[in-house]
């Protein structure tokens, strides 16, 4: 089994639209909320099949707004969004894999994040 880091501190900026995570080995990412929505894991979003993930559109504000992080077991955390959808598990091996930042993604951002206008801070 690897070892992932994991996030020691996770602040939510509503004036930015982003989750702030600080992860245990002091990196920093900056996840656009619209990111994480839009590419939520859970089963009603993503469907069955493990395919290449797929975009959710994004048609109302409040689908974007954190109400509430929590803890998964030690390996994932959950998101409970502005419209009460909270079933999606964020791994934190996946949410390392989907930071934005330049370190993390020093060829640019994947074509997957560009595409859905994702913008790093």
């Amino acid at each position: 089994m690897s070892y992932y880091p994991y996030p020691v501190e996770i602040e939510y900026k509503s004036a930015t639209d982003a989750l702030q995570m600080v992860f245990s080995d002091d990196h920093v990412s900056v996840f656009p909320t619209v990111l994480l929505r839009g590419l939520c894991p859970c089963a009603k979003c993503q469907g069955h099949s493990g395919d290449r993930a797929k975009w959710q559109t994004i048609s109302r504000r409040t689908q974007i707004e954190v109400e509430n992080v929590q803890p998964v077991g030690s390996y994932a955390l959950t998101i409970t969004w502005g419209d009460g959808h909270d079933t999606g598990i964020y791994s934190f091996q996946r949410l390392r894999e989907m930071c934005p930042c330049p370190e993390c993604t020093p060829e640019g951002l994947p074509a997957y994040q560009r595409e859905f206008g994702v913008q790093p801070e």
